[in-house]
């Protein structure tokens, strides 16, 4: 199965809201940039502050199965008398 992350634009306000909502593990900074690793009720997550008045909030997405692969079976080849 395979996972794959989703993100969210949030403003300043809404990345706050999120950061006081969860526990942070981890955080780094960069500048203007901040780097915080959270731990919520829907699983972990990165928040990042970036420079101006918005956010992002990445998280991994629910697991989901890998795409079948169908081959097409063939008849045997017919053979001639």
């Amino acid at each position: 199965m395979r996972r794959s992350l989703g993100w969210q634009r949030v403003t300043r306000e809404g990345l706050a809201d999120h950061l006081r909502q969860a526990d942070i593990l981890t955080s780094e900074a960069l500048g203007d940039t901040s780097v915080y690793r959270c731990q919520d009720g829907e699983g972990e997550s990165i928040a990042v502050s970036l420079a101006g008045a918005e956010g992002l909030i990445i998280r991994l997405r629910a697991e989901r199965p890998a795409p079948l692969e169908r081959r097409r079976k063939t008849a045997p080849p017919v053979t001639g008398r």
